[in-house]
């Protein structure tokens, strides 16, 4: 080929391709009908299971004439993983006891007594503990007692108990485990993670497991930054059907979302979020099983659990359950929902949901810590029994638990341990005299 002919035939390739990517270029053309239809990204955050979420408090042991107790979750949850591998079987039908007669189930001699926040139905938490019986009783209980008084023999009398509203409502039962032995000689030998406990007179027929001495904890503060829009917008797609079509106001420290038909504020001043179903009425629609299960669908569906809360308390005649947040086995209380996780149901959907956006309280940096030292349980007790103010017959249970602050200003969130009182179905924090607890 001759030298001209080559820069020819080079000279027409070269034109054609710039002449190709020019149309192409011309005639390019974004899809950007297929970006403005795409969905919103729920995260997918794991579920937890019904033992992870209904979980008991405290355990006490009784050996001959003395208490330990723990509220320590390691401990508890080694226990109750061990339980779970009992057999129970031929649970009987309720038996009222009078004060007295249950005293004794409750209090007597080489008992162990698992108390839960609330009352457990049987038909939720046969599935955490290895139930035989085909027909179980359609009841509740709040504590379960196991008798160990004779290990070797490998089978031990438990009792659910209902002491809710002076039931005195006791099912009893069998259970069995080839090892029973070997499992109360781990509950004396786990020294470190038991307490001394006592027995505390409330009133003549009902008494209290509470710690012996005095409790030292540490108050905890944590760096917490609450305006976080993407926290928000999170909660905003798990909870719309349909988040595309949901509309956005800004009112002061409040966000506002809504679909026409549900509404969500988030209060960025509170840290928390209120999700609301205005066509759904409350009301006693829903028994207890079905309540507590539905309740903690609806979290692993909706946005997920994040921290450590758990079953604390129920009611049916509103249909609302209430998930606390614990931090390390301790309870947690706030006024403006930043420590609960609050539904109320309708006859078949949500009617209202309540709770913080914190994201991950394990993950946030903890800015500083001291310990304090409460006072005694007893000194506790004492003091309510003395006051002309309250009625005896309504103190139904004293724990230990965190009062939850957030100072806006430094963004730091304060964990107070405080002394609390269930009075009349309420927990109402105790301060003697309105002075705080001393430090060391």
């Amino acid at each position: 080929m001759k030298y001209e002919t080559m820069k020819t035939v080079i000279l027409v390739f070269l034109v054609g391709v710039s002449i190709y990517l020019t149309w192409t270029l011309w005639t390019f053309q974004v899809n950007y009908e297929e970006i403005s239809n795409s969905e919103p990204v729920k995260e997918v955050v794991e579920p937890k299971e019904v033992k992870e979420i209904v979980q008991p408090n405290k355990l006490v042991f009784h050996e001959n004439d003395h208490y330990v107790g723990t509220t320590n979750e390691t401990e508890i949850n080694r226990v109750m993983d061990e339980i779970a591998a009992w057999k129970f079987y031929d649970i009987g039908e309720a038996k009222a006891y009078r004060n007295n007669d249950i005293n004794k189930v409750l209090y007597g001699p080489n008992k162990l007594i698992i108390e839960f926040p609330d009352l457990v139905p049987f038909e939720l938490y046969k599935g955490v503990l290895r139930v035989s019986d085909r027909e179980i009783p359609n009841e509740e209980f709040d504590k379960l007692v196991i008798d160990l008084s004779n290990p070797s023999q490998k089978v031990a009398t438990a009792y659910f108990i209902n002491t809710k509203d002076n039931a005195n409502k006791v099912f009893s039962g069998s259970a069995s485990y080839t090892s029973l032995q070997a499992f109360v000689n781990k509950i004396k030998n786990k020294n470190e993670s038991y307490v001394p406990y006592d027995s505390y007179k409330v009133t003549n027929g009902r008494s209290l497991l509470l710690p012996k001495d005095s409790v030292k904890l540490n108050r905890n503060r944590y760096y917490w930054d609450k305006l976080d829009g993407n926290i928000i917008e999170r909660y905003k797609n798990a909870l719309f059907p349909d988040p595309k079509v949901v509309e956005k106001s800004l009112d002061g420290n409040n966000i506002g979302y809504n679909d026409g038909t549900s509404f969500l504020n988030a209060k960025t001043d509170l840290g928390t979020i209120s999700f609301i179903n205005p066509g759904e009425k409350t009301g006693n629609y829903h028994n207890g099983k079905d309540l507590i299960k539905r309740s903690i669908d609806f979290v692993n569906q909706n946005g997920g659990w994040n921290d450590d809360f758990r079953y604390f308390s129920k009611n049916q005649e509103k249909s609302q359950v209430i998930f606390r947040l614990f931090m390390n086995g301790i309870p947690v209380f706030n006024n403006n929902h930043l420590a609960e996780i609050v539904q109320s149901w309708g006859e078949s959907q949500i009617y209202e949901y309540e709770r913080p956006y914190i994201d991950e309280m394990g993950s946030l940096l903890m800015t500083d810590y001291q310990e304090v030292q409460l006072p005694s349980a007893s000194s506790v007790l004492e003091s309510l029994l003395k006051d002309d103010k309250i009625d005896h017959k309504k103190i139904e249970n004293i724990l230990v638990g965190y009062q939850l602050d957030y100072d806006s200003i430094n963004k730091i969130l304060l964990f107070e341990p405080t002394w609390y009182y269930q009075y009349d179905g309420k927990w109402q924090p105790w301060d003697i005299k309105g002075e705080k607890y001393g430090l060391e």
